[in-house]
Formats: C-alpha cells, sequence, structure tokens
C-alpha cells in the first residue's frame, strides 16, 4: 500500500558527495584518473548508462562547457574506461571494458575488480537521464528535465527542474528546492514532504523500499 503524508517542514543539510582521492589498500596502485572537456554547442540532452559506477555527481553551472571526471581504482582500473559519444544532439556516457585481456570467470562482475565514480559539470537548462544498477546520484543545479533510474542506490537532488521522474528501487529519494508540485509513492517507506507556494516544477517521486523527503530550500 502506497504511504502519502505531509508533515511540517524538515532540514536536510544536503551535501554532494564526491572522492577525489581513495588510497587502495589492496591493489597499492595509483588511481586511474581523467578529465575531459568538451564543448557544449547543440547539445541538449546528456544520458548516462552508470551501470557499475558506485557515485554520480552531476552539477550545473553558468558554463559552454562539459566537464567529465572519472576516477577508477580497483585490480582492473586500467582496463575499464569512462566512453564518450555524441549523437543527434545527445551527449552518452558509459563505462567500458577497453581491454584485450580477458578478466577471469570468478571476477566476472566489474564491482569486484573496480570502484569507479563519475563527476560531470554541465550548462544549466539541460535534459539528464541517467540509469545506475548500483550507483547512488547527487545532482545540484538548475535542469530542464530530469529522469534517473536506480536499483540499489540513493538520489540526492538540491535545485530546481522543470520536470523530475526519480524511481528507486531501494534507495531513499531526497530533494532540496524551491518550487514544487510533487507525486510521491513509496510502498515500504516513509514520506516527508514540506509545503510549496511556487507549484511551477513537476516531480514525479517512485521508490519500492526507500523513504522519500522533500524540503522548501531555505
Amino acid at each position: 500500500m502506497n504511504n502519502k503524508e505531509t508533515i511540517k517542514p524538515w532540514n536536510i543539510n544536503f551535501m554532494a558527495f564526491f572522492v577525489l582521492f581513495v588510497l587502495s589498500p589492496l591493489t597499492g596502485k595509483a588511481q586511474n584518473v581523467i578529465e575531459k572537456t568538451i564543448q557544449a554547442n547543440g547539445i541538449n540532452s546528456i544520458v548516462i548508462n552508470g551501470n557499475q559506477i558506485f557515485n554520480i555527481s552531476v552539477s550545473t553551472s553558468e558554463t559552454d562547457k562539459i566537464t567529465v571526471t572519472s576516477i577508477l581504482d580497483g585490480e582492473y582500473q586500467n582496463d575499464f574506461q569512462i566512453v564518450i559519444k555524441e549523437e543527434s544532439n545527445t551527449l552518452q556516457l558509459s563505462l567500458e571494458f577497453l581491454s584485450l585481456e580477458e578478466i577471469p570467470d570468478d571476477k566476472r562482475n566489474a564491482h569486484k575488480v573496480i570502484a569507479a565514480t563519475l563527476h560531470i559539470e554541465i550548462p544549466e537548462q539541460l535534459i539528464l537521464n541517467i540509469s545506475s544498477d548500483i550507483g547512488s546520484v547527487d545532482l545540484k543545479g538548475n535542469f530542464k528535465t530530469l529522469y534517473i533510474e536506480l536499483l540499489r542506490g540513493q538520489c540526492n537532488i538540491e535545485g530546481e527542474v522543470k520536470t523530475a521522474t526519480i524511481n528507486t528501487l531501494d534507495g531513499n529519494i531526497n530533494v532540496v528546492t524551491n518550487s514544487a508540485t510533487i507525486e510521491a509513492n513509496s510502498n515500504h517507506g516513509e514520506i516527508t514532504l514540506d509545503e510549496f507556494s511556487n507549484n511551477s516544477s513537476i516531480w514525479e517521486l517512485t521508490t519500492i523500499n526507500g523513504d522519500i523527503r522533500v524540503v522548501k530550500q531555505d
């Protein structure tokens, strides 16, 4: 049975989390850190296949460039890479296995051999589509449209959007914003919603096992 309730404002101290440096106790190798900058002219949407990426963070700014920073750590860190493709005004990103050598059968699952994080800085008012099997998502800024689909991770958003559709299986959904018309559904979690006088943004939030919290930004 879906739970819906509205209570008094609840303050959440949201901070986008992004690990820049991690020491690998297993391999002792330096991390594989790659940064790429792309002109955003003509790009109106970004699609991220976040499978096998543990954390994805996206921030917006008044820029005409897209900056992608990936950090790969683990036994097979040099065999994986974030691949970027541009097609029909859409930038597509995914973690790909690019080595000629085979990973042993007992290490086929990428989370056993690599820890990947991804941070992207993009212009404001773009369409952003993210899906991931294990990853959590942290977003901060102004977006045109959001579509987020997560299986295990949670989703944290601080900022403004015209329309947003967020679906998680197990992860919580936390939103801090100034404008919201909210449709929130959780099968097994709790729902906490602030009241908004500005209802120009539409948020559709759904989770099976997680909690949902939407807070009015101070």
